[in-house]
């Protein structure tokens, strides 16, 4: 803990203000922006060749993009998307660019990352040859689940980056921490984020996957935020916070999913900063990987079959 007056500062962070555009509620919450052109269901991608536009450091990308994987979809084709320059005063990093489905001449589908997943599994699925992800007698389960996810740990990931990124980038002072790790509202944020991923470890005891043994939507969701968080925006919580690693559930099912063929590509995987490049080197878009006691290595142990399961 500081001492005497001495700050406390979140530098650690800096890299880790990655965000996507959005604005905070009058709770405290950051809300990512309102998508332009909702989409409710299938109807709405309509019947032509689509282009997801996404990054894949983005936990709001990973339910669209494994959608597409999973089930095939051959009208559809996923292009990586650079980060863009930051224009939110005293946020390093860059802002992520929103997950965006277009035509083939580029015109603008959606860009409703929340239900986008949703779209592309009532349009392709009912083929018969694939799996159901959206099936409709879990609707109402997933509809609530992906809720619960998209706010809670997806924009609750965000707030709390937000809360750590001061406007004018200095440190927090005296009045703004808390009895134990900092600013008041970040620590709060990180409760409820925590509070969330206890809760979905619990739901994880029981079930392989959230609603019963096969992968839904809801599954889609909750794995984007596993995936960026552990070697990503961790690293914009303080160090002795807990990681993906030290839910025991949580772990075996996100590695689980990450080891399905084909879902996570080599590329991405190099992007986040789980596997090396071709020189060895490993990406560090959120700044060096935060430390962990479970695990020597995070990086190493989310290609290890055993690291990290009892």
């Amino acid at each position: 803990m500081p001492q005497g007056n001495r700050p406390f500062s979140f530098e650690g962070s800096a890299a880790a203000r990655i965000l996507p555009h959005g604005n905070v509620s009058n709770l405290g919450f950051f809300v990512s922006a309102s998508p332009s052109s909702p989409v409710s269901g299938k109807d709405d991608l309509g019947n032509t060749p689509l282009v997801l536009e996404y990054s894949p450091l983005d936990p709001r990308a990973w339910s669209v993009l494994l959608a597409y994987r999973i089930l095939h979809v051959e009208q559809l084709a996923a292009r990586q998307k650079p980060l863009l320059k930051s224009d939110i005063a005293g946020v390093k990093g860059g802002i992520l660019p929103d997950v965006r489905m277009l035509d083939n001449s580029g015109k603008l589908i959606s860009d409703d990352w929340r239900h986008l997943s949703r779209a592309i599994e009532q349009r392709f699925e009912d083929d018969g040859k694939h799996p159901v992800l959206y099936p409709a007698f879990l609707q109402r389960e997933i509809d609530e689940l992906d809720e619960i996810i998209d706010n809670d740990l997806v924009d609750g990931l965000f707030s709390v980056i937000y809360a750590a990124s001061r406007k004018d980038d200095t440190v927090l002072d005296e009045h703004d921490r808390d009895f134990l790790h900092g600013a008041q509202t970040h620590a709060v944020l990180r409760r409820v984020f925590y509070a969330r991923l206890g809760w979905l470890d619990d739901i994880l005891s029981r079930r392989q996957y959230l609603l019963g043994d096969d992968l839904t939507d809801a599954d889609l969701h909750l794995f984007g935020v596993l995936l960026t968080f552990d070697i990503g925006y961790r690293s914009a919580f303080p160090a002795p916070d807990a990681a993906v690693v030290d839910y025991p559930n949580l772990w075996v099912y996100a590695k689980r999913i990450y080891t399905i063929e084909g879902l996570v590509n080599n590329d991405e995987s190099i992007a986040i900063g789980l596997s090396p490049d071709d020189a060895g080197v490993y990406a560090e878009p959120w700044g060096p990987v935060a430390f962990t006691e479970t695990v020597e290595s995070i990086t190493a142990a989310w290609h290890s079959p055993s690291a990290g399961i009892a």
